[in-house]
């Protein structure tokens, strides 16, 4: 199966989490989410999943663009 993936680099504060959380309600418990955003917004995300109970399971980035790869919480 493939991981979505949901791309907010074009949304700002506090609209990117509010996506990241819909699309997180597209993926099965434990399942996984691939998360494309800027820089501003990385360290929000993270946090605001963490306090949910999900992991971020890997960050990478490429050209200006980082890639989260997001467990959801069982």
């Amino acid at each position: 199966m493939t991981t979505p993936t949901l791309d907010i680099t074009g949304d700002v504060c506090p609209m990117t989490f509010v996506k990241v959380k819909m699309g997180l309600q597209r993926v099965p418990p434990l399942g996984t989410l691939s998360v494309r955003l800027k820089e501003d917004a990385l360290k929000n995300v993270i946090s605001s999943l963490k306090t949910e109970g999900h992991r971020v399971t890997n960050v990478s980035q490429e050209d200006g663009v980082f890639l989260l790869e997001v467990t959801k919480a069982g």
